[in-house]
């Protein structure tokens, strides 16, 4: 018989590592499909309200524009660019996430201030606050360089507040720490809001995953899941304490290099 006539031997177990590679592949697809269809129902049902509220205002601005005084004018353009600041918001969590799965995402390190860094993002989100919300900044220790991706920090920092604001009572207090020790850097938001249920707690930075006592605010549950994996991709942990209808605090915490001491913030 010659060599090419000879019958295939086959390995059982290679076969079984194919069998599972496919499986495994599939179940990929399967959840890329899932998660791409919740992507685009959230993104259509997070459309339909802040659209409606541009369609009124821009209505009632077009069609009784000389009965209205110049407060009620500001009033109807405060809620168009509220709109498109929300549906913008939506917009940049659903590309963010597609980068981050697509490893897309690149890490920019360098040095920057990170008290003065809070204290500008407090002042950009000010215009958010519901009546009489505060929102405070304490950092701790004498250092405030640190050696991190700013952008990246930024967004996990705007989206804890965002959250804060959004979670949270008329009057209620905003806190953002900030801090360095030896070894540590330290990001804290705190807030007096809705909290979350205990039960739900273990769920919380799933993607698309919203606690039961916010079903009536809107979001996309994307906001805290891409916080978790920009950190990360930092070396960093997320990590928050929530008591119900009392208070959350959300805790980042990245490690300290020789980068974080030994340059000066350019």
């Amino acid at each position: 018989m010659k060599e090419s006539e000879q019958p295939l031997e086959y390995d059982a177990s290679s076969l079984a590592g194919v069998k599972k590679k496919f499986e495994t592949l599939l179940a990929r697809e399967r959840e890329v499909s899932r998660l791409k269809g919740q992507m685009v129902s959230i993104a259509s049902h997070e459309f339909r309200t802040p659209l409606s509220s541009i369609q009124l205002s821009a209505s009632m601005i077009e069609h009784y524009f000389d009965r209205l005084d110049r407060a009620k004018i500001f009033h109807h353009l405060k809620k168009i660019i509220q709109a498109v600041q929300d549906m913008t918001a939506v917009l940049d969590d659903i590309l963010s996430l597609e980068k981050i799965d697509s490893g897309k995402i690149p890490l920019n390190r360098r040095h920057f201030d990170l008290a003065s860094l809070g204290r500008e993002i407090l002042d950009e989100m000010q215009g958010l606050t519901k009546k009489n919300q505060q929102l405070q900044h304490r950092h701790d220790g004498k250092e405030s360089s640190v050696y991190l991706d700013q952008n990246l920090v930024r967004h996990c920092i705007t989206n804890l507040i965002s959250n804060a604001i959004k979670y949270s009572p008329e009057a209620g207090v905003i806190e953002l720490i900030t801090g360095l020790t030896e070894r540590f850097i330290d990001i804290q938001v705190k807030d007096d809001g809705i909290g979350i249920p205990e039960n739900e707690q273990v769920r919380l930075f799933e993607t698309f995953f919203r606690a039961s006592n916010v079903k009536a605010i809107q979001g996309t549950g994307l906001g805290l899941s891409i916080v978790k994996r920009y950190v990360e991709l930092m070396e960093g942990s997320v990590s928050f304490t929530s008591t119900e209808n009392k208070e959350t605090i959300f805790k980042l915490r990245f490690p300290r290099g020789m980068n974080d001491r030994d340059q000066p913030i350019k």
